[in-house]
């Protein structure tokens, strides 16, 4: 498995799900679509606490800041609930 990023925030939606935020230093020279190929439709989420889940992506969204910082919304869906994934969890994919 490889690290896509950090968990920062977890928030739910109405309409879409649980999404998580995050962002890797690492993966800012990619392009957004570089970034969508790693995520493609599974990730793993493990919580500071070393519970694993793996999870099915329904979306990726990726932003690039003015100063080229890009940060990753990946939206799960309403399989996992929000409260199950704390801050400080990790991401990770099978791609690298």
């Amino acid at each position: 498995m490889h690290k896509l990023m950090k968990v920062g925030d977890v928030f739910e939606s109405s309409e879409y799900g649980t999404i998580l935020v995050g962002i890797n230093p690492d993966l800012d020279y990619l392009s957004h679509d570089q970034i969508k190929k790693r995520i493609h439709n599974h990730i793993v989420v493990r919580t500071p606490d070393n519970k694993e889940f793996p999870i099915d992506v329904v979306s990726v969204q990726i932003s690039s800041s003015l100063m080229n910082k890009k940060s990753i919304g990946i939206c799960v869906g309403k399989s996992i609930n929000q409260s199950e994934i704390p801050i400080n969890s990790v991401v990770y994919t099978d791609i690298s």
